[in-house]
């Protein structure tokens, strides 16, 4: 279903927005952003980095903006002007049984309750993955396709050899 997203013509993002929509959402950047922990395409240490977007309808949603190898903060002027972005909506990552727990210094996972505790405020349930350049001072990677993970082979070399 998604390689059709590519074909369709983005639609205004919206609360009824579903999975897999190619979207234009309008708002502005509302915070610094939040770095989960995350190997980069040659295997390289690094983070995927996801930006705390509030939309023109006042929704709050994630945005995953890039891979990039170190943290950084945002220059004031980035953030609360008036943005808009193309991208398509996907499921977060979950935790599964073998990532670790999220620290005070490490993020492995998006863990969407903590967020909303953090922003006192509901989050958007699925993450916007962008399309298009963000304009915001740093050269972040962004994958030229979208990768869904596909595990059945690495679990059953791991629990069936």
């Amino acid at each position: 279903e998604i390689s059709l997203t590519y074909s369709r013509t983005p639609e205004v993002f919206s609360k009824k927005s579903e999975l897999f929509s190619k979207v234009i959402i309008q708002g502005k950047i509302i915070n610094q952003p939040e770095f989960v922990y995350s190997l980069g395409e040659r295997g390289q240490y690094g983070f995927d980095v996801y930006l705390p977007f509030e939309t023109i309808g006042r929704k709050l949603l994630l945005i995953r903006a890039g891979w990039t190898k170190e943290k950084f903060n945002l220059e004031t002027h980035f953030l609360n002007t008036d943005k808009i972005i193309h991208a398509i909506l996907l499921k977060p990552k979950r935790k599964n049984l073998f990532t670790p727990d999220n620290s005070n210094e490490l993020t492995f996972y998006v863990d969407l309750l903590s967020l909303e505790k953090k922003y006192s405020r509901n989050l958007y349930p699925l993450i916007a993955e962008r399309t298009t350049d963000i304009k915001m001072g740093h050269n972040l990677k962004k994958p030229d396709k979208i990768v869904l993970p596909n595990n059945h082979l690495q679990y059953a070399l791991t629990w069936y050899s």
